[in-house]
């Protein structure tokens, strides 16, 4: 009995390894290439993606238009996500949906930067949420 908890908890050492590289101090550089990172600050403390596994955008497309939504792990279990309808480069939209650590915050606006070849980047902010930059690939 004690062999297998063991193994069991070796197993889930293992299976949340972060990736220590990356220092969640620091701000991703703000890119345009589907370099798959996110960074922002709330309420002045800077949150980024990558330690934990990488940001991710979900494109949807319905007959009443599409929508790109953005999720990255910040933190152990802690998760920003956002949803921005109808995407297109070049454009300010509304992002709404805004969610911190399981909480709804203030809806915001992001400037798409690039939405072209599988790649999405921008910028975003509202409410608690300032100065924040994402750079993901996306599948269409």
């Amino acid at each position: 009995m004690r062999h297998l908890l063991f193994i069991c908890l070796l197993l889930f050492c293992v299976a949340c390894e972060e990736n220590e590289s990356v220092d969640p101090t620091v701000m991703p550089e703000a890119t345009t290439t589907g370099a798959n990172t996110f960074g922002c600050l709330v309420d002045g403390w800077v949150y980024t993606s990558g330690r934990w596994g990488l940001p991710g955008a979900e494109y949807l497309e319905r007959e009443d238009g599409s929508s790109m939504t953005v999720s990255a792990q910040v933190g152990i279990g802690s998760y920003i996500r956002f949803t921005i309808a109808d995407p297109k480069q070049g454009e300010t939209l509304p992002c709404v949906n805004v969610s911190f650590e399981n909480q709804n915050m203030e809806d915001g606006k992001a400037y798409i930067s690039r939405m072209s070849d599988g790649v999405f980047s921008g910028t975003f902010e509202g409410g608690r949420i300032t100065k924040g930059r994402f750079d993901l690939k996306y599948n269409k």
